[in-house]
């Protein structure tokens, strides 16, 4: 979790692209983007994929993240 955890903040202080590997129950998902906002009292992350494109992901449903 430290090392999920090392590499969002990352993504959020420098606007590196990170991967995230999201729990699905179905088939993980993989969602490519740049940490915009880190809601710390309800554990989640926006992570923004395009213009117009962004979705806020539960820190507990990512299972892998790398920059």
């Amino acid at each position: 979790m430290q090392l999920i955890e090392e590499a969002i903040f990352e993504s959020y202080q420098e606007r590196h692209s990170v991967t995230l590997t999201v729990f699905n129950p179905f088939d993980d998902e993989e969602i490519k983007g740049v940490v915009a906002a880190i809601d710390r009292q309800s554990r989640r992350v926006k992570l923004v994929r395009g213009e117009e494109d962004y979705c806020w992901i539960q820190i507990e449903e990512i299972i892998n993240a790398s920059i």
